[in-house]
C-alpha cells in the first residue's frame, strides 16, 4: 500500500475569523463559547513577544512535530508572536503571518495543560480582541484534512471559504467560451430573422470563424473593433459567436451585409450548412439575449461575493458582461495557477480576467475562487512531514 499519498485536489472549506470581537462572538460555536470562559478562569497570561531565538526554540518543543522543517527558526517584524502561561510556566503559543489585509494561522500549539483548558482556541480569541484596531480584516484560521482539526477550525469561524491546492486529475475546463457539447437542433427550424431581429436589424454576415471576419473587414470597411458585446454600437463590429453561445463556430460582421455568392467569391467562406446550423441553434431554449445577460450578471455578482474580502481591486461590469476582472500584484503567478487547474484566463500585467459566461454554475466559480485560495494559503508552500498523526472519524 502506498504510504505517501498527497490529496488536496478536490474544494474543501477552510475558516476564518474575523477581528470584531462583537460580529465573532456572535458567530462562534455554543462550545467555542464555553471554551474562552474556561480558560479565563484557568487564568493564563497572554503576551505577545518579539519572537526571539529562545522564544521560538520553547514554542516548537511544545509544537506536535518538534523537527517540522516548516516551524519558524525566526520571525519577521509584522509577524504576531503570543505566548500564554500559567503560573509562570509556558503553556502554548500562536504564530500569525500577515498575507495583504488578512492574517495566516501559522502556528498554534499547547502543553498538556494548556489543552486541558482548552487554550489554543482561547489563543485566537485574545488575537482577536488585541487585533481589533489594527489594519487586518481577519484571521485565516486554516482548514485541514484531519477531521478532528477541521472540527476545531470549523466551530471558531466567523466564515467559510472554499479552498484546492493540487490540480485534480480530471480537470474541469473552464473557458471563455460557454461550448460544453454538441445540443439537438433536429427539432429547430433556421431562421435567419431570429439572428436580425436580436441585433437591432442591423446588416450583418454570418461568417464561419474570426479569422474571416477579419477578412471581411478589412475589405470592406476603413476601421471596425472586436467586441464581445452585443450591445456595441459601434457602425462596423465583429463580434465571436463562440463567446457569445455554446456553438463551436461561426462570426458575425455587424454593419457590413454581403451575400453567399459574394463571400463565395471574394473570401471562399461560405459554408451554407454551418450557417443552417447557426440559425437553428438559435431557435433553442434560453439562448436570448436578455436572458443570456442576465445569467451573466448573476455569475458575476457570485464571483464578487468571494473575491470582495481580498486584496483584489474589483473591475465594474459593463452593460455586457464578458469576464470577471480584477487586478492583482499577483496576477502573472495566478494565471500560470489557474492554468494548472484547467482555467483560462487572460492576464495583461497586473490585470487578471477570469471567465463569467451564462453556462457557469456556481459550483464552477466556487472552484475558481477556491484556485485562488489555495495560492493565499501559506501552507500551500509547505514541505511534507511524514507525520500522519491519528484519525477521528466523525462521531468517535
Amino acid at each position: 500500500m502506498s504510504s505517501n499519498y498527497i490529496g488536496k485536489d478536490m474544494v474543501h472549506y477552510g475558516s476564518g475569523i474575523v477581528l470584531d470581537p462583537d460580529a465573532a462572538y456572535t458567530l462562534l460555536d455554543h462550545s467555542a463559547r464555553k471554551n474562552i470562559r474556561k480558560a479565563e478562569r484557568a487564568g493564563f497570561v497572554i503576551e505577545r513577544r518579539a519572537g526571539t531565538v529562545a522564544e521560538l526554540r520553547a514554542l516548537r518543543a511544545l509544537w506536535y512535530f518538534p523537527d517540522d522543517p516548516n516551524f519558524p527558526t525566526e520571525l519577521s517584524p509584522s509577524d504576531h508572536l503570543y505566548l500564554a502561561f500559567l503560573d509562570g510556566q509556558l503553556a502554548g503559543g500562536m504564530i500569525l503571518v500577515p498575507v495583504g489585509s488578512h492574517l495566516f494561522l501559522n502556528n498554534l500549539t499547547a502543553s498538556e495543560t494548556g489543552k486541558r483548558y482548552q487554550l489554543q482556541g482561547y489563543l485566537l480569541w485574545h488575537a482577536v480582541n488585541d487585533l481589533k484596531d489594527s489594519r487586518y480584516r481577519y484571521i485565516d484560521i486554516g482548514v485541514s484534512y484531519r477531521v478532528n482539526l477541521q472540527r476545531f477550525f470549523t466551530k471558531w469561524s466567523s466564515f467559510r471559504y472554499p479552498v484546492v491546492f493540487n490540480p485534480p486529475e480530471l480537470r474541469p475546463q473552464i473557458r471563455f467560451q460557454p461550448f460544453a457539447g454538441l445540443p439537438d437542433v433536429s427539432a429547430c427550424d433556421a431562421d435567419v430573422e431570429t439572428l436580425r431581429s436580436m441585433f437591432g436589424r442591423r446588416r450583418f454576415t454570418l461568417v464561419p470563424s474570426m479569422d474571416h471576419a477579419r477578412q471581411v473587414a478589412r475589405a470592406y470597411a476603413q476601421c471596425w473593433v472586436e467586441d464581445d458585446s452585443p450591445y456595441c454600437s459601434e457602425d462596423v463590429q465583429l463580434l465571436d459567436l463562440s463567446r457569445l453561445w455554446p456553438i463551436q463556430y461561426g462570426a458575425l460582421v455587424l454593419g457590413v451585409e454581403l451575400g453567399p455568392q459574394t463571400l463565395w467569391d471574394e473570401f471562399g467562406c461560405y459554408d451554407h450548412f454551418k450557417t443552417e446550423y447557426v440559425l437553428r441553434c438559435l431557435q433553442l431554449p434560453h439562448w436570448g439575449l436578455d436572458e443570456i445577460a442576465a445569467c451573466r450578471e448573476e455569475n458575476f455578482r457570485t464571483y464578487r461575493q468571494f473575491f470582495d474580502r481580498e486584496d483584489v481591486e474589483i473591475a465594474a461590469p459593463g452593460a455586457w458582461v464578458s469576464a470577471f476582472e480584477v487586478s492583482s500584484a499577483d496576477a502573472g503567478r495566478l494565471a500560470a495557477r489557474f492554468a494548472r487547474f484547467g482555467v483560462e484566463v487572460r492576464c495583461d500585467g497586473d490585470n487578471l480576467a477570469l471567465p463569467c459566461h451564462q453556462l457557469l454554475s456556481a459550483q464552477d466559480i466556487e472552484y475558481v475562487y477556491a484556485i485562488y485560495r489555495g495560492h493565499l494559503n501559506l501552507c500551500s508552500e509547505w514541505r511534507p512531514t511524514g507525520v500522519k498523526g491519528v484519525m477521528q472519524l466523525t462521531g468517535s
